[in-house]
């Protein structure tokens, strides 16, 4: 079941960000639960049916589109399917394209990584795209898009890049 995160029961949530997420990837934790006063913006808890917390999602609503920042799973509910079994609740339940970040498939981590989207329908985007900074002094992070239901034109990558930069990342170029 997915419980939608308030203020009050962020500190349960930002630790399992924390844990599977680069700190590039990230924002500082009082940043973060700040994100929670944005209307298109919401985190959740991701819970068995008993509550035990197992992971969350954190994610905006673009109207016509989701944007998944964050998905995350505890280590130990990791590589059993409970993850992909999850994800496909998630997709069932959006019901419009979603959109997500990877990392650029370099190393067997990475390669997973985009793999495990790709068994659950999402479609890799070659598109050369930049994570604005997460942090203060961070650099342009490079990473790719990843869609379900299909791979996107350039015309929607570059809708969907600019949509994202401004609203997630506060960020316009110049």
């Amino acid at each position: 079941m997915f419980e939608r995160i308030t203020k009050d029961t962020f500190d349960e949530v930002y630790p399992i960000l924390e844990e599977a997420f680069p700190v590039e990837e990230l924002r500082e934790k009082q940043r973060q639960k700040a994100l929670l006063d944005k209307p298109q913006y919401r985190l959740y808890g991701i819970k068995e049916d008993s509550g035990i917390l197992q992971g969350a999602l954190a994610m905006w609503d673009f109207n016509d589109f989701f944007y998944f920042e964050h998905l995350a799973i505890k280590p130990e509910f990791r590589n059993g399917g409970f993850g992909g079994e999850k994800l496909d609740e998630i997709i069932d339940w959006a019901g419009r394209p979603i959109v997500l970040e990877v990392e650029v498939p370099e190393d067997e981590l990475t390669k997973r990584r985009v793999g495990f989207y790709e068994r659950h329908g999402f479609f890799y985007n070659d598109y050369p795209y930049l994570q604005p900074p997460m942090r203060e002094g961070q650099d342009m992070l490079p990473l790719r898009l990843m869609t379900i239901p299909q791979k996107i034109s350039e015309d929607v990558y570059k809708r969907y890049k600019s949509l994202i930069h401004k609203i997630v990342y506060d960020y316009e170029e110049a």
